[in-house]
């Protein structure tokens, strides 16, 4: 019995953590002149009305124009 209640605890713990991993907010910053971005598109995504791009690990909400303008795996520079 208390195997089962060790083991039950464990996987509820885990299930918990993974729920958490999921509900993880994502941090999106938005593309402006006065810094300039550089790195490898890594995704590119419509959410909702807004076009972004990963670069290095971080989301960038960019034009509609520099979103069709840019590839997966190039270089950018914004």
């Amino acid at each position: 019995m208390k195997r089962f209640l060790i083991g039950y605890a464990l996987l509820a713990t885990c299930l918990l953590f993974m729920q958490r991993e999921a509900q993880k907010p994502l941090l999106i910053y938005h593309a402006d002149s006065k810094y300039q971005i550089t790195g490898k598109v890594t995704e590119k995504r419509k959410i909702g009305k807004l076009f972004t791009i990963t670069v290095n690990g971080n989301v960038f909400v960019v034009s509609e124009q520099k979103y069709n303008n840019t590839e997966i795996g190039k270089e950018v520079k914004l």
